[in-house]
């Protein structure tokens, strides 16, 4: 099986206008996103796909395949079937095309080593964070013994009260991450249908399968991963960061000390008695 990657990276987000091309680790955060992906040995080509020559242009400027499509396009994965059409038009075809937002500037790449047999994939994990349990930005999903999803909502679901309850069992609240898996067939079919009610209602497009009846088969990740819709997620994002660093940097410290206390008694060991 051969994946092609498409990174949508839409420009003028209402959210936070121009944020994938904000500063992320001293680059362009679609392009931290899009190097945080290559590090999967699986893909035989990734791209980004966007609606703004700026985009464009800071992705030729660092060697990275970019796709112009409309401007038009309300949802990433419209976006994307635009730029697997221009792929496969040019000869390439992927068994799959994996689809990673271009605001998950800390993607983990082991994420997708999961079963992409299916024709549609989509993946979640479990909210950590309890600020983000009542967040709107942060998508929530219900999902059924079978790994299916039974809904997507920017609402806290399922919903508990103790009032209603019916058991003792701890809360636990899911989250979708922003990566997607799709043949060929089966993303041509998304943007075939019109968008639906519930899909306009959240603005959520895999709504868009469920109310038609399509089962989203959902794959669970321990890697948590932070989109950015605003600058304070921006900010998150380099504060997550900035810690990584000075961990990495108390972690190589630790070891060099480490290596000096074992050199030190391979010394002593070493010496000739008196």
């Amino acid at each position: 099986m051969n994946f092609i990657g498409i990174i949508p990276a839409r420009y003028a987000s209402s959210r936070f206008p121009g944020k994938v091309l904000a500063s992320i680790d001293g680059m362009p955060m679609v392009c931290k996103t899009y190097y945080s992906a290559k590090e999967w040995p699986l893909w035989t080509k990734i791209y980004v796909a966007t609606d703004d020559q700026r985009v464009v242009d800071a992705c030729e400027e660092r060697g990275i395949p970019a796709i112009m499509t409309r401007d038009d396009h309300t949802d990433c994965l419209d976006r994307a079937n635009e730029a697997v059409e221009q792929i496969e038009a040019s000869g390439e075809i992927a068994d799959r095309y994996i689809v990673i937002q271009g605001d998950e500037p800390l993607f983990n790449p082991d994420t997708l080593n999961v079963d992409f047999s299916p024709e549609v994939v989509n993946f979640y994990t479990q909210v950590q964070d309890k600020d983000e349990i009542g967040d709107v930005n942060a998508v929530k999903v219900v999902v059924s013994r079978r790994q299916k999803a039974l809904y997507f909502s920017r609402h806290t679901v399922p919903y508990s009260d103790k009032a209603t309850r019916r058991s003792d069992e701890p809360l636990r609240v899911y989250k979708q991450i922003g990566v997607y898996s799709f043949s060929s067939r089966m993303l041509r079919q998304y943007c075939n249908l019109s968008p639906s009610y519930l899909e306009n209602l959240e603005g959520i497009g895999l709504l868009r399968f469920l109310e038609n009846d399509i089962d989203i088969n959902m794959r669970y990740t321990k890697y948590d991963s932070v989109s950015v819709d605003t600058e304070e997620d921006r900010q998150r994002i380099l504060d997550i960061l900035n810690n990584q660093e000075k961990n990495n940097k108390k972690n190589t410290g630790r070891g060099r000390l480490v290596e000096m206390a074992k050199s030190v008694q391979a010394a002593k060991e070493n010496e000739p008695w008196d």
